[in-house]
């Protein structure tokens, strides 16, 4: 048996449901409707998803702590989309879904709830999003929220999911394991999340960014794309030599926005050490270059990268690539945003 939604005999339209979530419906509110409902049905999911997105460091929720959906203070304020209370905590859920971002206005209102936040310790408001929130606007709402001590963080909707699939629920009973399940489905189903559109994202790389690539498993690029890709491929560019070419590839482990003149730090709970180390001094030299070459002041996107993995050798070169007579070939010159699937570079036969 199967179940549609939205069937119609004068245009043949009709969708399949593929999860019980999607009986709420496809919107933005939705979709926090379900995060919600996982929220509150599973206390240990909720702790440990406040505790990746480094909105607490605390290791339980009071027991009796509440999830509110689409939350109104008082007139004139606008709805919380998601919101926490308990054990002294209040972490207020801003969410927007496809390339949306909140604005500063509808940020820092927060702030002027002031009576409201008196009465909690732990007081947070996250920004959730599918795009990375721009370095002006977190700048400034994170800067107006302090006034209050409340703590702003900038979240992406990519986290939530990672977190989702990545969790055994404290309740092994089938029932937990298949709500669980289900969100995941629902999300690749009904939601175009749009930010891992790219497997391997291919970009000219010149002999110095090379080196930060290697060393120090960080990049940058413009900032104008809204997308990030699952994996990276520098093509080392004729300044490398004989390593012109695509030779290594990394798994992108983070992305974020940011104006290299403000950036003090790497993102917080790097996967070890090593990465910490690592992107610590690759952020640095990336801070260095960027004021040399006077980009320092302008927004890019950085990149940090897992430890770069050598797969061919000698590197595939564009024309060796092109002559093969792909669909998809390399361009000459390698636009902003260009990208390849495992396939068609893993698969090439010379």
């Amino acid at each position: 048996m199967r179940l549609y939604i939205g069937k119609n005999h004068d245009t043949g339209n009709v969708a399949p449901v593929q999860s019980i979530f999607r009986l709420v419906g496809n919107d933005e509110d939705a979709l926090t409707y379900g995060l919600g409902f996982l929220l509150a049905h599973d206390p240990v999911f909720c702790t440990e998803l406040l505790k990746h997105l480094s909105v607490t460091s605390r290791r339980t929720l009071n027991p009796d702590y509440s999830v509110h959906l689409q939350e109104v203070t008082e007139r004139g304020f606008g709805r919380r989309d998601v919101v926490i209370e308990g054990g002294g905590a209040r972490i207020v859920f801003e969410a927007k879904i496809g390339g949306a971002e909140p604005t500063v206005g509808q940020l820092v209102k927060y702030a002027e709830e002031s009576n409201l936040w008196k009465q909690y310790d732990t007081r947070a408001v996250v920004s959730l999003t599918q795009v990375e929130l721009s370095a002006a606007t977190a700048d400034k709402v994170r800067s107006e929220l302090s006034k209050l001590n409340i703590h702003f963080y900038a979240v992406q909707w990519h986290q939530v999911v990672d977190s989702v699939m990545s969790y055994t629920p404290s309740n092994a009973s089938a029932i937990s394991r298949y709500l669980f399940n289900e969100f995941i489905r629902y999300v690749r189903s009904d939601y175009q999340m749009g930010y891992y559109d790219a497997e391997i994202l291919i970009q000219d790389t010149n002999v110095l960014n090379a080196k930060i690539f290697k060393e120090s498993w960080m990049c940058v690029s413009s900032s104008k794309s809204k997308k990030s890709p699952l994996y990276f491929g520098p093509y080392f560019t004729a300044t490398n030599g004989a390593n012109t070419g695509i030779s290594m590839f990394s798994r992108v482990r983070y992305t974020e926005i940011a104006v290299l003149a403000d950036k003090q730090d790497i993102p917080r709970n790097p996967p070890s050490d090593e990465h910490r180390a690592r992107w610590k001094d690759g952020l640095a030299r990336l801070r260095k270059r960027a004021c040399k070459e006077g980009f320092a002041h302008r927004e890019v996107r950085l990149f940090y990268f897992d430890p770069p993995i050598t797969f061919r050798t000698p590197p595939l070169t564009k024309k060796a690539f092109n002559a093969t007579g792909p669909v998809k070939q390399i361009p000459q010159m390698i636009p902003q945003g260009f990208s390849l699937r495992f396939d068609e570079i893993l698969g090439f036969d010379p």
